[in-house]
């Protein structure tokens, strides 16, 4: 099967450039790897991280993940970076097959939604919008990366 997703880890120069202090909604536990897709819109390259309990409708969630978890494991969108240096990726890295083969099955549609996600906020940031509509973006890593996403035209 040819490879139609790349997923990989964050590198600590990443984190060096994005402390959690500074940036408190970026996830980032000392000695946890965190593994991310990597998404390309509009020349601006995305990580999004995989997680293991999503609590919540902005990302995708997988149906097929037999992992022991309280909620849903899936691909967070509010958690999703801007990778504005090669130098912030790491090494690649493998997750669980079922989660993998979904990924493949499911990637032009995890993509579409992201990309929709990313426009709904980048029009948030420009028009603004409803306190729902704010809600939606309270805790993603987003605002830390506007500098990016608000020079550009709707990806």
């Amino acid at each position: 099967m040819a490879k139609l997703v790349e997923l990989r880890k964050l590198s600590g120069e990443f984190y060096k450039a994005y402390p959690h202090d500074d940036y408190p909604e970026l996830e980032s536990k000392l000695g946890r790897p965190y593994v991310v897709l990597l998404v390309e819109i509009n020349n601006i390259k995305f990580a999004i991280p995989l997680r293991t309990n999503i609590r919540h409708a902005f990302c995708y969630k997988f149906r097929t993940s037999d992992r022991k978890t309280e909620s849903s494991t899936g691909i967070d969108f509010s958690k999703a970076v801007v990778i504005s240096k090669d130098s912030y990726l790491g090494e690649e890295t493998d997750i669980n097959d079922k989660e993998y083969l979904e990924l493949q099955e499911k990637a032009f549609f995890i993509i579409n939604k992201f990309k929709k996600y990313i426009n709904d906020y980048i029009a948030f940031k420009k028009h603004g919008g409803n306190k729902y509509v704010a809600r939606r973006y309270m805790f993603s890593t987003l605002k830390y990366f506007d500098e990016f996403l608000l020079n550009e035209s709707d990806c």
